[in-house]
């Protein structure tokens, strides 16, 4: 007859310190009986383990302890834990002469890296490392993706091998579970490596609703608890009229903890293979980020001609390092083989390429940058001959502490050096020095007060007049300059109306007076940096409304404007601002098309209203002082709810280049329109029009289907673009990705 004893209340026992602890009822007669029991159920499984310095806690309902098998079971709410696994069933129980631990009923154990091993029958080794299980089902870290099987076996404590098993990161259907998710993988073995972090299938089938579209003896993919693994990522397929149809399969290869290498191969029926890669590279003080791509295709030449098998490709190269705690460098590198190529092969599409180097330095107020640049034209009318090379390009700026009325100096010195191998050469020499000062009058009005001098410097090869230097008509050099004071006193008065209601009206009116000479621009500097002039409201306050340097804001004038802001508890906004300036004397540097070359500017204002959360509108415009007639308006739109929503924008602007160019007015209309259909279904249709040539230039379609599991975006374009072999093309783009998969 065996001998045995069991305890049936709750007790909890700490193996390998040898402490037990036993809660029991009041007035218990069996106590000692089962401190007994949890001592001997500690000592078995701390023998199990091997190794008394790693503590192991077991609690449960009831102990026993069949002394003749040498069998220790625990019965009820069963949990043992040691070095972060947790097992949990309705009952456990070990055998000290096989050393295996058997466990049944709602078993489940929980692993450190924050799976969960569910099954009917669990059959492991003392130290829950290796066993085979029944009926298994396993749940990752993430809370959603599972994996499920007959049958499974448990290996070196980090793996774990499924027969007959399925994965799938998609939710079940509520109504019911029994259906197949939205895709999963079924196969005859599946093998999940918690220390590689890997997935591996063995005779697998893809499916998509329990439908089987795909086979492969073998695959393998990241576990969802990887971020970065080599592996193929989500490839990209579809057809358009210059490449016809392209399919791109991208492979990650991460090389090191610190960089890793992008390699997409593309297909194409119309031109041929050809590749792009990325490459990224983190250091402990910058990064760097390399992309490009190279092919043998035909080109089409200007005339019409194709040139057959040409190289072409593209070069980025972007990175910043921090070289000190003040200074700091970065550089960008982009070049093309030719100037159509990125558009053709959809890598941009910029009018022109650019590569710099910089140093940056930033200490308190003090800023210096040190540049160089080059331009790599991808126009048609444009040569490279014709581009400058601006090295170096040299700025300093300078703001002091205040001083003792509170006012405060500012230096902006500079030196600059334009060369071309067909064109006029510039270098410049530049000095700005300004003080200003804020004070706030007895009434509450704020009045702001600045004094500069400029003082520039230029040596020119070519002549001054011609625009860009292009065909410079003189190889004379000329050394000319100039010194520009100006000062400007700005006065303005905010009144504030408070309502009952919470709401606030804000009434500003502001003046401001500048003074300069009349002959600041002349003829014998050239215009290289203040090409592009615009008058609006973000400049109308501006001293010297020139973006750059070449040119200066010369003449005296009044700028006069007023601005009104109401603000409601709702935050909903209403604001509008209307300015104009008179200039005593005018400017011949200054076109027509300007704005300002009338004694009375053009009017120049906008109005932003957000009356409601799902409504925003905001409009910039430029009117003329005499008709009216808008010059330049630019409006923005968006109403609507996630829903569904409309965005409209409109711009219109006159040319109004201080240099000679074939840019001319500028009239285009874009409507986008957008909708949530569903929580995992959106989509978005835009159309961007020429309104001065009346034609269309791009319209898209935007398809995005998105779950926990998968993401399917159809894009499909229309491009009226024409430039060479740049000719109206039609594409479709499809991208597929399985969440959790690794594609």
């Amino acid at each position: 007859m065996r001998r045995g004893s069991s305890c049936s209340h709750r007790a909890t026992a700490c193996g390998a310190s040898g402490r037990i602890a036993v809660r029991l009822g009041p007035g218990d007669l069996i106590v000692w009986a089962a401190l007994a029991l949890a001592l001997v159920f500690c000592m078995a499984i701390g023998q199990a383990w091997g190794q008394d310095e790693l503590p192991a806690l077991i609690t449960a309902d009831e102990l026993r302890y069949d002394e003749e098998l040498g069998v220790v079971t625990a019965i009820g709410n069963v949990e043992i834990s040691r070095d972060e696994r947790v097992l949990l069933a309705d009952t456990v129980s070990y055998n000290e002469r096989t050393d295996v631990v058997t466990a049944t009923g709602n078993v489940s154990l929980l692993e450190p890296t924050g799976e969960v091993l569910f099954a009917d029958f669990v059959e492991l080794t003392g130290d829950l490392q290796e066993g085979v299980v029944e009926t298994l089902r396993v749940l990752f870290a993430d809370g959603r993706t599972r994996m499920a099987a007959i049958s499974g076996q448990r290996v070196e404590g980090r793996r774990t091998i499924l027969n007959n098993a399925v994965y799938s990161p998609c939710e079940l259907c509520q109504e019911d579970p029994q259906k197949a998710p939205l895709w999963q993988i079924r196969a005859g073995e599946i093998e999940h490596d918690q220390e590689e972090r890997s997935i591996t299938y063995r005779d697998a089938r893809f499916e998509i609703l329990g439908i089987p579209v795909a086979y492969s003896p073998y695959f393998s993919h990241p576990d969802p608890t990887v971020t970065r693994k080599s592996g193929f990522l989500a490839p990209t397929f579809g057809s358009s009229g210059d490449l016809g149809f392209f399919y791109g399969q991208p492979y990650f290869w991460v090389i090191s903890p610190d960089k890793d290498l992008t390699f997409t191969p593309v297909m194409t029926t119309d031109q041929g293979p050809y590749g792009s890669l990325r490459y990224r590279q983190l250091f402990e003080f910058g990064e760097v980020d390399l992309r490009g791509s190279a092919t043998v295709a035909d080109r089409e030449r200007s005339d019409g001609s194709i040139a057959n098998d040409q190289f072409r490709g593209h070069l980025d190269l972007r990175g910043i390092f921090d070289l000190t705690d003040v200074w700091r460098t970065n550089f960008s590198i982009q070049r093309a083989t030719d100037d159509t190529y990125t558009r053709i092969y959809g890598f941009g599409a910029a009018s022109r390429l650019r590569s710099n180097v910089t140093l940056e330095g930033f200490r308190g107020r003090n800023y210096t940058n040190l540049s160089g640049i080059a331009f790599q034209t991808q126009r048609e009318d444009e040569d490279d001959e014709e581009q400058p090379l601006v090295l170096p390009d040299l700025s300093y700026n300078f703001v002091s502490e205040p001083d003792a009325i509170g006012g405060f100096f500012e230096v902006d010195s500079g030196v600059l050096a334009l060369t071309r191998d067909d064109g006029r050469d510039t270098r410049r020499l530049s000095f700005r020095g300004a003080w200003s000062v804020s004070h706030i009058g007895s009434i509450g009005d704020i009045y702001d007060f600045t004094a500069s001098l400029q003082t520039d410097g230029y040596w020119v090869d070519g002549d001054p007049t011609v625009s860009g230097g292009f065909d410079a008509g003189s190889e004379d050099s000329e050394l000319t300059g100039r010194i520009f004071p100006q000062a400007a006193l700005t006065w303005r008065y905010p009144w504030l109306a408070s309502m009952e209601n919470g709401d606030s009206h804000i009434f500003e009116p502001v003046v401001q007076g500048v003074v300069a000479p009349t002959d600041g621009n002349s003829n014998s500097i050239p215009n290289e940096d203040s090409q592009d002039f615009e008058f609006s409201d973000s400049n109308f306050l501006e001293p010297d409304r020139f973006s750059g340097v070449d040119r200066v804001d010369s003449g005296q004038r009044i700028d006069y404007g007023l601005q009104y802001n109401w603000i409601t508890q709702a935050t909903n906004l209403a604001e509008v601002f209307l300015g104009q300036s008179y200039r005593f004397s005018g400017d011949q540097n200054f076109s027509e098309e300007t704005g300002v070359q009338t004694n009375f500017s053009d009017f120049v204002g906008r109005v932003v209203l957000q009356p409601l959360p799902e409504f925003q509108m905001s409009y910039r415009f430029r009117f003329d002082s005499t008709s009216l007639q808008a010059r330049s308006s630019s409006v923005f739109t968006r109403f609507g709810v996630p829903e569904f929503n409309v965005q409209v924008n409109y711009l219109f602007r006159e040319d109004s280049r201080l240099v000679e160019d074939e840019v001319e007015d500028r009239e285009e209309l874009q409507i986008a329109v957008q909708s949530q259909l569903t929580d995992q279904l959106r989509v978005r249709l835009s159309n961007l029009r020429d309104l001065e040539d009346d034609q269309n230039l791009r319209t898209r379609l935007d398809l995005t289907y998105e779950d926990e599991c998968i993401v399917v975006r159809l894009i499909g374009e229309r491009t009226e673009f024409e430039d060479r072999e740049i000719e109206p093309d039609n594409s479709v783009r499809v991208q597929f990705k399985l969440k959790f998969a690794g594609l």
